[in-house]
């Protein structure tokens, strides 16, 4: 069974960890900016992901590792995945 994969707005990514529908992150080097990161949370019970996009458009966030601490801190994350994108 493949992953369903959602983008979804900040707001409700914040509303799927409060809940705790998401119960795993992922931090995934962009293909395209180096050393910029798009957070994926993961469901692995209902093999569900969800990755922020910008509000405006469908594409990707993207973070710093040190802005996606702040971002992450206080939803009480505590440990996150990095994922570097090699060549």
């Amino acid at each position: 069974m493949a992953i369903t994969f959602y983008r979804v707005k900040e707001g409700e990514f914040v509303r799927l960890m409060e809940t705790q529908t998401i119960t795993k992150i992922i931090a995934q080097e962009s293909a395209d900016l180096p050393m910029k990161f798009h957070v994926v949370g993961i469901n692995p019970k209902t093999e569900m992901a969800y990755a922020i996009r910008h509000g405006r458009t469908d594409e990707l966030r993207t973070w710093r590792l040190d802005n996606l601490g702040q971002f992450l801190k206080p939803l009480q994350v505590n440990s996150w995945e990095v994922q570097f994108k090699y060549k």
